[in-house]
């Protein structure tokens, strides 16, 4: 008799992209986008540095209306409140990533848990008090503004929804005068509750985006495997399996980049012949100088890439299994590259990369885990030492032995996972003192010293001052 597995059930909110079929009165709804981007574009003004943080959003519209009100522009009270509200919440969102990075940085700095705790008193409540706290956050969290003037908020009293047929609904939402409602006809299957926005997107086209929730059923096996994931370009996963993920990756995002460049020089030739001719710039500007072909081709590359990552991840992860990964958050900085080369790295996906893997962790029931990468792919996974050098695809041992780049990254990662040692915001200069140290300690449980490592070739030469100096700190230290 076959036992059942047990399952659990949970709840995933999304956003759902309704079209708009037919409008009533699209020019009315053209000027009440118009008029709703000013509100929100003063909440920015006013409310998105320093005066804002923060503070509640609830709090907003009676500052901004100290301003500007509803009534000097025509526009109803609930739709200037709505559009402040919404801005406001995008505020904080921002604020919230910032922190981020700013409590990141505070327990970077210090270890003492009395400073961390006023460090974090001050950031929540004045963080332009402490000098080095008010760098950080200036850094971090930059002042706001919007210039968006295509979208209309609504709350559930501005709107209502009636089924017409079983794929289409009729929504009438508020409008310019009181008691005249505009409506729409939506390709829907489902009564809209909630707060809905009204978009024009880039193709000049009406679309409804709402909040639905739909319910996930997920396994609750006992999660007993653990893997590590490398991020790559020219594959986008490498596990600590040696299995490759979406191989190929590279080719189709450096057509991209080719197809974007070569795109771009020749809007670039074509904007200076308008310029150069004033008879034909209308004609060249409205016709070869638009951006809706242009957006199209975009979002198709990009589905077809998310498309092509995730089809390959469901097949390899079909199970509960515990995934650790490289937190790539943090941007490469020092890092001076050829333009070509900073050209595929600015339309590398990374952040695509890591939603994949928790969309498929949340579809399988598995966990994932970020470490921090610091020299996850220059250290040897055999050893746990800095010992050893990458050459291209290859990482070659100490020993001589050759093991693949990317497995020896991924294995790294999936070691990084269980390091007490090595936390996920230590800084890397921290992270290649520990593993220096390690060095050392192998180097002499093998009878070799750092200079005999050096000579060798079996340690980069760019290591050997802090290597050195901590091998005399090792033996003074009677080890």
């Amino acid at each position: 008799m076959s036992r059942r597995k047990k399952q659990q059930k949970i709840k995933e909110i999304y956003t759902q992209v309704i079209p708009v079929a037919s409008c009533s009165d699209e020019t009315q709804v053209r000027r009440l986008m118009h008029l709703c981007g000013i509100p929100r574009a003063l909440t920015y003004n006013l409310l998105g540095s320093l005066q804002g943080w923060g503070l509640d959003w609830r709090k907003a519209d009676p500052i901004v209306r100290t301003q500007l009100s509803p009534t000097d522009i025509g526009l109803p009270g609930k739709l200037w409140e709505w559009s402040v509200n919404d801005a406001m919440k995008a505020i904080l969102a921002q604020q919230e990533a910032a922190k981020t990075f700013i409590i990141r940085a505070i327990y970077r700095r210090t270890l003492d848990e009395e400073k961390r705790s006023k460090l974090l008193c001050l950031m929540h409540n004045d963080p332009t008090s402490a000098p080095w706290l008010h760098r950080v956050f200036r850094n971090q969290y930059q002042r706001g503004h919007t210039f968006g003037s295509n979208q209309i908020v609504y709350q559930g009293g501005g709107y209502t929804c009636k089924r017409l047929t079983r794929n289409t609904v009729k929504l009438e939402v508020q409008g310019l005068e009181k008691g005249k409602r505009i409506t729409l006809k939506l390709k829907c299957r489902h009564i809209i509750s909630g707060q809905i926005r009204l978009i024009c997107n880039q193709d000049d086209k009406l679309s409804i985006h709402c909040t639905r929730k739909r319910t996930l059923t997920l396994p609750t096996l006992q999660v007993d495997q653990e893997i590590g994931i490398d991020k790559g370009y020219t594959e986008a996963f490498y596990t600590s399996n040696g299995d490759s993920i979406a191989d190929g990756l590279g080719h189709l995002m450096t057509e991209k980049t080719k197809r974007i460049t070569r795109t771009n020089r020749n809007r670039y030739r074509l904007r200076s012949h308008a310029k150069n001719n004033p008879e034909k710039s209308a004609a060249i500007l409205k016709n070869n100088l638009g951006h809706k072909v242009k957006s199209r081709k975009l979002r198709k590359e990009k589905a077809t890439i998310q498309n092509f990552i995730r089809k390959d991840l469901r097949l390899l992860i079909t199970s509960p299994i515990r995934i650790f990964a490289e937190d790539l958050t943090s941007p490469i900085i020092g890092k001076q590259q050829a333009k070509p080369i900073n050209r595929k790295l600015n339309q590398w996906m990374k952040g695509e990369l890591q939603a994949s893997i928790e969309k498929i962790a949340l579809e399988t029931g598995s966990t994932v885990s970020v470490v921090n990468p610091a020299y996850t792919s220059q250290m040897c996974s055999r050893t746990g030492t800095l010992l050893g050098q990458r050459d291209g695809d290859r990482f070659i041992c100490y020993t001589g032995d050759v093991i693949q780049a990317d497995k020896n990254a991924a294995l790294n990662i999936l070691h990084r996972g269980g390091d007490r040692e090595i936390t996920l915001w230590m800084k890397y200069a921290e992270v290649r003192t520990i593993l220096l140290m390690r060095t050392v300690r192998y180097l002499a449980s093998i009878g070799k010293s750092v200079t005999e490592a050096l000579d060798l070739g079996w340690l980069s030469p760019k290591f050997r001052a802090q290597a050195l100096q901590l091998e005399v700190e090792y033996h003074l230290a009677g080890c």
